[in-house]
């Protein structure tokens, strides 16, 4: 790259940091966030994944996010105590959050990167400023969380893989298989991104070299199986490698899996396989390992999740989930640039890059788990990616000094909405949906209030003169978890047992009651009291609100 390139790329990447540096200190803990830091923290200590494995979560962000703090503890003499002390938890959480931003670097090198390869110069400047942008990217770089460091990694995969395919072997499958490992230790759904990319990358080529063209006499699958042969040498390769690569990252602790134990010992006496399965399930000690979290992470897509869609809660999964999310969590600068290109330039997006973005939102329609736009960041960096090059591409023939002009209209109008929405980008809304205040009733979860809005909540209550508020919200910071005197878990009918909205009352008399909008809002079939706790709360004026909570105010009530 140029000298004006790379500035211009450690502008943005200065830009993007500030912002994601001065929003960390104003958001409590995420939801994924305490669960990563007490399983990070320790598998430093002992070296085990199986916390991560359990619950299928991969282990090199938190590996990174959580490696300083293992130095830390050696250097002072003494072990945070992750279970039970709240100041440790938040001396630790503040450091986690700043080794996130390595990931962000490459996602913003890589994307440019990529933009370059299929757009030139250009469209390495526009990529720049789309990807810093990004509010939902920013609202998830500035915590301790998985998804960016999944995305720079495919993103790094893409990159390599493309300039890799008519090199030597090494560029060609070990380097990507080695970034396909990677990327599936950062999160088990790089298993499927990854070959989704290397088709939609290996189509345009197969086509240029005539596979789909069979000469006569020849048929048309063989002519492709001959054509092919190549490409699907390379895929094992790659896979190879990358499961090597896993598989060797994740590591295992050399004991039995209890629930094939447990299985073993359950089946019946007359079973001619009795024997041979329970002698292979105690003797098998090969866990945890890779295939429990992509077994976990599997059973859960195919089980699915309840889903939240424009403020409409489906008990399972629906198609058009994540379409519809991306018109409200996209900028409209993003859409616009969409839209205008399909329109007037449709010939400019038709690129690698573009059929993998296609291919991953055609993918996102069978996708069960539906708890956030993060799950689908790499569908946003590829069309991020894609319109970076069509713009360019677009722009082509215009003078060097117009198309300077254009990355200046783009940066302003780009930097705008990730201002406004600073320091939660995990909220952001586009105004097609009236912005984040309107759009809170059609969004939940990861999309709006995941647990990250107790620092908002408690300046709030003591600017207005108000009693610490007690809390019914969707998240685990430690602040509210481990006390009882704040926490209200009113959809747990075991502890806050209701027949109906007026039994609500007993539990809130008194109180100044914040309710996060995940629950204010949220899934019916949670509990069986869930409904009926709604139900009370949408016969009630909130007296404020902040971020991600409605504040309701019980002191005065008969």
């Amino acid at each position: 790259m140029r000298r004006f390139d790379v500035a211009w790329l450690l502008l943005w990447a200065a830009l993007s940091s500030a912002w994601c540096l001065t929003a960390a200190p104003e958001l409590s803990a995420a939801f994924d966030e305490p669960n990563n830091l007490r399983w990070g923290v320790k598998s430093w200590r002992t070296g085990s994944n199986r916390e991560f494995m359990r619950a299928g979560t991969m282990p090199l962000p938190p590996d990174v996010q959580y490696l300083p703090i293992h130095w830390w503890e050696r250097a002072r003499g003494r072990e945070f105590d992750v279970d039970n002390s709240i100041e440790d938890f938040h001396a630790i959480l503040p450091y986690a959050r700043l080794m996130s931003l390595p990931f962000w670097w490459g996602l913003l090198l890589y994307g440019t990167l990529l933009a370059r390869a299929f757009g030139g110069p250009w469209a390495g400047r526009f990529a720049t400023v789309l990807i810093a942008t990004e509010p939902s990217f920013l609202g998830h770089a500035c915590l301790a969380l998985t998804d960016i460091c999944l995305t720079a990694f495919v993103l790094a995969f893409a990159y390599h893989y493309w300039r890799g395919r008519d090199g030597g072997w090494a560029r060609r499958w070990l380097v990507p298989g080695v970034l396909y490992g990677l990327a599936m230790a950062a999160k088990a759904s790089a298993l499927t991104f990854v070959p989704i990319i290397m088709l939609a990358f290996e189509i345009p080529r197969l086509h240029a070299a005539g596979a789909f063209r069979p000469p006569p006499g020849v048929g048309r699958f063989r002519h492709l199986w001959r054509a092919s042969a190549g490409f699907r040498s390379d895929c094992w390769k790659i896979l190879v490698v990358g499961t090597v690569v896993v598989w060797a990252y994740c590591g295992c602790d050399w004991k039995p899996q209890p629930s094939f134990v447990k299985l073993a010992d359950n089946m019946p006496e007359d079973s001619r396989w009795t024997p041979a399965v329970r002698w292979l399930a105690h003797h098998l000690a090969i866990f945890p390992n890779a295939g429990e979290a992509f077994a976990y992470q599997i059973k859960h897509n195919i089980k699915g999740h309840p889903c939240n869609t424009l403020g409409e809660w489906y008990p399972r999964s629906v198609w058009f989930h994540f379409p519809v999310l991306l018109t409200i969590k996209l900028p409209l600068t993003t859409l616009a640039l969409t839209a205008g290109l399909l329109v007037l330039r449709p010939r400019s997006l038709f690129t690698p890059i573009g059929l993998a973005a296609l291919f991953l939102l055609i993918f996102s329609l069978d996708c069960r788990v539906q708890i956030g736009v993060r799950l689908v960041f790499s569908l946003v960096a590829a069309l991020l990616v894609t319109l970076a090059a069509g713009l360019s591409r677009a722009l082509a023939d215009w003078p060097e000094r117009s198309r300077g002009v254009v990355l200046g209209v783009l940066s302003v109008v780009c930097v705008f909405p990730a201002i406004r929405i600073w320091p939660d980008g995990i909220r952001y809304a586009n105004v097609l949906w009236g912005g984040p205040e309107q759009a809170a009733p059609m969004l939940a979860d990861a999309n709006y209030d995941w647990g990250q809005g107790l620092i908002d909540l408690d300046r709030w209550t003591a600017e207005h003169e108000l009693p610490t508020a007690k809390v019914w919200y969707y998240g685990m910071d430690p602040v509210i978890g481990k006390d009882p005197n704040r926490l209200l878990a009113l959809h747990d009918p075991l502890v806050y047992p209701v027949s109906a909205p007026a039994d609500v009352l007993k539990y809130v008399r008194g109180k100044v009651v914040a309710v996060g909008y995940s629950l204010r809002y949220g899934y019916p079939g949670l509990t069986t009291s869930m409904p009926t706790v709604m139900e009370f709360f949408r016969g009630r004026e909130p007296i404020g609100r902040t971020r991600t909570f409605l504040v309701y105010d019980f002191r005065d009530v008969p």
